[in-house]
């Protein structure tokens, strides 16, 4: 008789790692985000109507995963009025942090920081990493917010 090598491999061990734990932690991650992603948009809506603004514009350029804002413009209906200077309050969204610790910022950080929020999420959730860009009109009247959102391949700028 002929001795032979195995030729399939040993099955592998028990996986070690609670997948169903693991995707339940970032489904509730996921649910948390856009929780807060609502509350602090509500939150800006009611400060900017306060002051009299119905719509804010903010230009944007992503790179990767990052994306920055190069311009806020504010509206009270058609004329653009100035920012004006007061605290909202927000609360980052650092998956990292235990509890939500709600602070404030000036009106244009908060504008900045939820843009970025709202294209950073946007783009989590349909996988792309493509440079882009764009505008978002966040329309305090409505409540509602409109994306210009144009992908570029890489390079193309």
């Amino acid at each position: 008789m002929r001795q032979n090598e195995p030729t399939l491999m040993a099955p592998l061990p028990p996986a070690r790692a609670d997948f169903r734990a693991i995707h339940a932690g970032h489904a509730s991650n996921e649910a948390r985000i856009a929780a807060l992603i609502a509350a602090n948009m509500a939150r800006l809506y009611d400060h900017l109507m306060g002051a009299g603004i119905t719509h804010v514009a903010a230009s944007f350029i992503c790179d990767d995963d990052t994306c920055l804002i190069t311009s806020i413009a504010a509206f009270a209906d058609d004329t653009r009025v100035a920012c004006p200077d007061l605290d909202i309050p927000y609360v980052d969204l650092d998956p990292d942090t235990p509890g939500d610790a709600l602070h404030r910022l000036p009106l244009s950080d908060a504008i900045t920081r939820l843009a970025c929020d709202v294209l950073q999420d946007l783009r989590a959730a349909s996988g792309t990493t493509l440079a882009a860009d764009g505008s978002l009109s966040l329309d305090a009247a409505a409540r509602a917010n409109l994306l210009d959102y144009n992908p570029h391949p890489t390079g193309a700028r």
